[in-house]
């Protein structure tokens, strides 16, 4: 009985060593050699699965190469283009503007003293001329023989007048009668001269210097007396006129330099100098005329041209600038924005003289601040922005440092 009580525990302790195994599984080596290589198979599954899924997060975390590559091109896309300008130093005026008409310094209109035919005209429109050159020639024949018979009454009269003038010395004469002669001497010899200068008058000369602007007559054509036949003009200087505020006419003085800018030349600048100003101020606008000397050695301007005039009145040195066109338009303030580490940065100014395009920075930016000019509609505080420029010419310099 005991050897049987024996016998029956030993069977319950293998059994109780795989309670999921069918009983005497495990008295087989066969099946308990599969359950190890089963088991190991299982293990190193675990382990390899495990790696797989480290690699995994680690790609999605971002720790595949050129995963920031890709980010940073993204964000470049998504960047606002806009054009920037550096902030300079440079000298900056404040000027007085006024626009006017240029004018000759001198300009007349040419008119026949006599009537005749032209016989000779030997300039046209544009000539240059000097004071006494030949602008046309009339025909003299009618007053030569006007002038001729003057001239034969006159040498008559003066006989009678020496007669009586010797006689009188005798007293031969009384003196009423030398009187007589000597008036009638005296007429006679005037009708001469004044033929003389009606013959003179056929030849029609340039009365100064300067450009024949028109000419009204043809050649072999009868005009008559007081008729127009040529503008002349003298371009040396050319002159503008403006009309200063009486507020502003303390600013300005003679010799004060001006700037004088033309439709017809863009781009080109012209010198000149106040000349004249007028001692008084007209009551009806309040201004005084302001008289300007033009200088033109290339001959670009011309009379009647529209012209700006620019006259300095004050200037600061080594002054902060940047363009006029930077300024934000929606502000009511006086602001922009500046590129700052691929951002914009909005900053307020405080501003001094404005010329032309140019604008006087006091406050608020330092030389070298890269403003931007071009792009800044609609752009906020902070937003990321690019320079294409900037960027072109870093991609050609790679590309010539590569080559």
């Amino acid at each position: 009985m005991q050897g049987i009580f024996i016998k029956q525990k030993s069977r319950k302790s293998k059994k109780g060593f795989c309670p999921f195994c069918p009983p005497g599984l495990l008295r087989r080596p066969v099946y308990l050699i599969i359950y190890m290589i089963a088991g190991s198979f299982l293990l190193l599954s675990a382990l390899i699965f495990s790696g797989c899924g480290d690699d995994q997060a680690s790609v999605g975390s971002g720790g595949r190469p050129g995963d920031t590559d890709a980010a940073d091109a993204s964000n470049l896309s998504a960047a606002i283009p806009v054009q920037v300008t550096p902030v300079r130093r440079d000298d900056i005026s404040l000027s007085l503007m006024q626009t006017t008409t240029i004018e000759a310094i001198r300009q007349v209109d040419i008119l026949a003293k006599v009537p005749g035919q032209v016989i000779q005209l030997p300039v046209e429109e544009g000539m240059r001329v000097k004071q006494g050159h030949l602008l046309a020639k009339l025909n003299e024949d009618e007053l030569k023989i006007e002038y001729l018979k003057t001239k034969v009454s006159m040498e008559t009269d003066k006989a009678m007048f020496e007669r009586a003038k010797n006689m009188l010395e005798k007293n031969l004469i009384a003196e009423e009668n030398f009187e007589t002669n000597r008036l009638q001497y005296e007429s006679s010899k005037a009708a001469n001269e004044a033929a003389l200068i009606q013959l003179e008058y056929t030849n029609i000369r340039a009365p100064f210097s300067g450009v024949v602007t028109a000419r009204y007559i043809e050649l072999g054509q009868r005009v008559s007396a007081n008729q127009s036949l040529f503008v002349l003009a003298d371009f040396n200087p050319l002159r503008a006129k403006i009309y200063v505020p009486e507020k502003e006419i303390g600013r300005i003085y003679e010799g004060q330099k001006a700037k004088i800018h033309v439709e017809a030349e863009p781009g080109s600048e012209f010198s000149g100098t106040v000349k004249m100003i007028s001692p008084v101020v007209d009551p009806s606008s309040g201004t005084s005329k302001v008289t300007i000397d033009i200088v033109d050695n290339i001959g670009k301007l011309k009379p009647g041209m529209f012209a700006s005039v620019f006259i300095d009145t004050e200037t600061h040195e080594n002054s902060l600038i940047i363009p006029k066109k930077a300024l934000i338009l929606e502000s009511d303030l006086d602001q922009v924005y500046i590129y700052q580490e691929g951002v914009a940065r909005k900053v307020t100014l405080q501003v001094g003289f404005t010329s032309g395009d140019a604008l006087e920075v006091l406050s608020g930016l330092q030389e070298g601040d890269l403003v931007v000019t071009a792009g800044q509609d609609g752009l906020r505080e902070g937003l990321p922005i690019r320079i294409p420029e900037r960027e072109e010419t870093l991609s050609r310099a790679e590309n010539d440092s590569s080559q």
